[in-house]
This record gives structure tokens, C-alpha cells and sequence, in this order.
């Protein structure tokens, strides 16, 4: 147990020094001087649009949308579905209407451009992704009868809140090495110390929308079940080392080439995670794939799909665009600069870039996963999950 804590920690320093070697091997061995400024009010040169880029990722947008629509292209076959119990009739639960408040309630003063009170606007994020969670297992609870996360396992959404954080602000500071593919151009109105303190609370409401979204995604009979009985693929132990090297790789050149590499960023962390876990005998939403169960990576994968959508949307009407810029009270509104594939775009976010919100979702549960297997915290999500249930 002592060796695989070691590996893991080993890999979550790898994770954060080898983006920094890259990055300080481009400069040339001095960071220019603004470099690690937080937050990032502007970003970097990026690379112009290209269309060959953005014309093979476009096929696989397409390809990953047939496989969510049309699986059977791809080899899967009618799962097996077992009959449900029937589900008990519950009213909404107190948390549900609370959440609603908070969530709505924000967005409300936000979206109307009010400019009081500002203590509020300028945490707006707290009380909108907590509310958005609360709300969410709210409609589980009522779905499921009276069974949710916050009902039956409350102490765990703390746990991925705490999690979170961390999952989260890794991503903040990788995000130096890419020349900052996403920057907060109204973060100046608040200190720089508070906008951190606010970044580093805010953040801990990412993670568990993912698993709300999950938890409500699993009440959908067509959901639920839907790629349970597809290509059983189990990856030999070679394959898996070479994607290790791969992933580690990614990570250094990302900050050697932050124009061409910046996309393993969202990919490297998952991978090495997994294969990490894995090779401990830990159970990963890869694990059922090598029986033909694919519903829990690709569900799973779904979650913040469909709350990067969600977020985007309240992030751009939250704010006034016009010819002066862009005008919101909320210092943490995000805007992109993503190279090669900058436009066209949903919100602020390329079309394209909804892609990295398929294995960001994953990469939440590994995250978790992972969290509580190095600091030894029970956990039954996972292991619920693993049964099947």
C-alpha cells in the first residue's frame, strides 16, 4: 500500500512539474514576467483557425455523437433490460427549493446587471453551483422516491467538494502553461488574493454537479442501461505502459508547444490516473469495459457535457457584450482562446471545445476515485456503481 500511495504521488508531481520543465525549456529558461499571474486577465498568441484541424475534429464530434445515438454502428447490441421497482411518490425535498433560490436567485441578479449587493455578485459562483447541486439532487430525490446522494450519502458530497478543489485548481494552474486557453478579463475588479480564496471555494462546487448530473441521468430507463452490451476490450498491460509514457509525455510537451499540445491537458491526467488505479486493482468507470459495459464512462462522460452547456449559458448572459467589451459584476466570468479551432461559437466556447468537456467529465469520477483511495476515505459511489445499482 505504501509503494502504490508513492506511485500516486509521484504521478500528481508529474503532473504539475513536468508542464513547468516544458514551459521553462520553450522560454528558454526565464518565465516572462507576468507569466503566473492570477487571475489571467488576457491570453497568450494563439495559433489561426485551421481547417484541416477543425475538419478532423469535426469527425470526431461527428463519430462520437453516432456512437451516443447509434450504437449498434459501433457494435453494440440491445442491452438487457431488468424490470424496476416501482417508485415510492415523494414531494421535492427542502434542499430542492433551496438550491432553486440560490441558483435562480444569483442569475437573476447577474442577468438584470444590478449592482448591489456586491458581496454577492462578486461570489456569484458559490451560490450558483451549489444551488444548481442542491436543485439537481433535488429532482433525483423526487425521481428516485426518496433516495439521492445528499438523502443517503451526505457526508461523501462533502468529500468531492473537498476533492473538487484540488481536481480543479490543477486545472488553473496548468492552464499557465498553454498560454491561458481560458482568462477572466473582468477578474480585476476584485483583489488579487480574494479573486484566489473565491477561486479556490467557488471550485468546490464543479465535482459534485458532475455526479448529480449522473445520479439524474441513471432515472432515464433509456439511459441507464443503453450501452451496458457493447465490444468487450481489455487492454494488455503493454498497451497500458505505452499509454503511460504517451500521457506523461503529453504532459511536458504540452508546455514545450502550448499552441499544438494544449489538449493533453485534458486528457493526460485522466489517462494516468486510470491506468494508475487500475494497475492497483482499484475499480475505474474503464473497469466493466473489458465485459462490454460501457454505460458508465460514457454516461458518465455526458455529465459535464450537458453542464459545460449549462455553464456556458449562464456564463455569457451573465454579462452585457458590447462594442466597449464585455460588462458583468461577476469576476470570474471566463472567455476562451483556444487555437486552431477558435470559432464558430456556442456562448464563449468553440463548438469544438465541448469535446474536452467529455473526458473532463471522466476525469471528475477518476478524480474521486482516486482522492479517496489515497486518503483512505470510504466511499460508496464508486462501489454502487461497480455492482451496477
Amino acid at each position: 500500500m505504501h509503494r502504490k500511495v508513492l506511485y500516486l504521488v509521484l504521478a500528481l508531481g508529474g503532473l504539475v512539474f513536468l508542464p513547468y520543465i516544458g514551459s521553462l525549456m520553450h522560454y528558454e529558461g526565464t518565465f516572462p514576467k507576468e507569466f503566473f499571474e492570477y487571475p489571467p486577465l488576457v491570453a497568450g498568441e494563439k495559433a489561426p483557425f485551421n481547417k484541416v484541424i477543425f475538419g478532423l475534429l469535426s469527425v470526431a464530434f461527428l463519430g462520437t455523437a453516432l456512437l451516443y445515438i447509434y450504437p449498434r454502428i459501433f457494435g453494440f447490441k440491445k442491452p438487457i433490460v431488468q424490470a424496476e421497482k416501482p417508485v415510492a411518490k415523494v414531494a421535492y425535498p427542502f434542499w430542492f427549493w433551496t438550491g432553486l433560490i440560490m441558483w435562480a436567485g444569483t442569475l437573476a441578479l447577474l442577468f438584470a446587471r444590478i449592482s448591489e449587493p456586491k458581496w454577492l455578485l462578486h461570489w456569484s459562483d458559490l451560490p450558483i453551483f451549489w444551488g444548481f447541486t442542491f436543485l439537481l439532487d433535488g429532482i433525483v430525490y423526487k425521481r428516485k422516491g426518496g433516495e439521492s446522494i445528499i438523502a443517503t450519502v451526505p457526508r461523501e458530497i462533502v468529500g468531492i467538494a473537498v476533492a473538487s478543489v484540488a481536481g480543479w485548481m490543477i486545472f488553473e494552474y496548468l492552464n499557465f502553461f498553454v498560454d491561458e486557453n481560458w482568462y477572466y478579463p473582468r477578474g480585476f475588479i476584485v483583489p488579487d488574493n480574494e479573486f484566489l480564496i473565491y477561486a479556490i471555494i467557488g471550485s468546490s462546487g464543479l465535482l459534485p454537479m458532475a455526479f448529480e448530473w449522473y445520479s439524474l441521468l441513471r432515472t432515464f430507463k433509456g439511459m441507464k442501461n443503453r450501452w451496458d452490451n457493447g465490444p468487450k476490450i481489455n487492454f494488455p498491460s503493454w498497451l497500458k505502459n505505452i499509454l503511460l509514457v504517451l500521457a506523461f509525455g503529453g504532459m511536458f510537451a504540452s508546455g514545450l508547444f502550448p499552441n499544438g499540445l494544449f489538449f493533453s491537458l485534458w486528457v493526460s491526467p485522466l489517462v494516468i490516473l486510470t491506468i494508475l488505479l487500475e494497475k492497483f486493482g482499484v475499480w475505474t468507470p474503464f473497469t466493466p469495459i473489458k465485459n462490454g459495459n460501457w454505460t458508465p464512462i460514457l454516461l458518465f462522460a455526458l455529465t459535464y457535457l450537458f453542464q459545460g452547456v449549462t455553464m456556458e449559458g449562464w456564463n455569457y448572459f451573465s454579462a452585457a457584450h458590447g462594442a466597449d467589451g464585455i460588462f458583468t459584476y461577476a469576476p470570474a466570468y471566463w472567455v476562451y482562446s483556444i487555437p486552431y479551432v477558435d470559432t464558430p461559437k456556442l456562448f464563449e466556447m468553440p463548438i469544438l471545445g465541448y469535446l474536452g468537456y467529455l473526458p473532463f467529465g471522466v476525469y471528475c469520477w477518476v478524480w474521486w476515485i482516486m482522492f479517496a483511495y489515497l486518503l483512505a476515505i470510504p466511499t460508496k459511489l464508486a462501489k454502487l456503481e461497480a455492482e451496477g445499482n
